[in-house]
């Protein structure tokens, strides 16, 4: 995993622990089960679309991915 990607999820965890939310809740928000939302966070697996919809959802303008110029 890219240290971009673990810059990202690290967000990501920030943000769910400002809202409450535990792994379980931000699922049923994306609708997906809890077990893909803690591979999502934990080994950095997810497609494009998912991580987008994690974006959205939490108001994060980062990237997952480094951007070469």
């Amino acid at each position: 995993m890219s240290q971009q990607h673990q810059k990202w999820i690290d967000l990501v965890n920030k943000r769910l622990h400002e809202r409450g939310w535990s792994r379980s809740d931000f699922a049923i928000v994306l609708g997906v089960s809890p077990a893909m939302v803690t591979r999502l966070l934990k080994e950095g697996h997810g497609s494009d679309d998912l991580k987008l919809r994690v974006n959205k959802k939490l108001k994060i303008s980062e990237s997952w991915e480094s951007l070469k110029e």
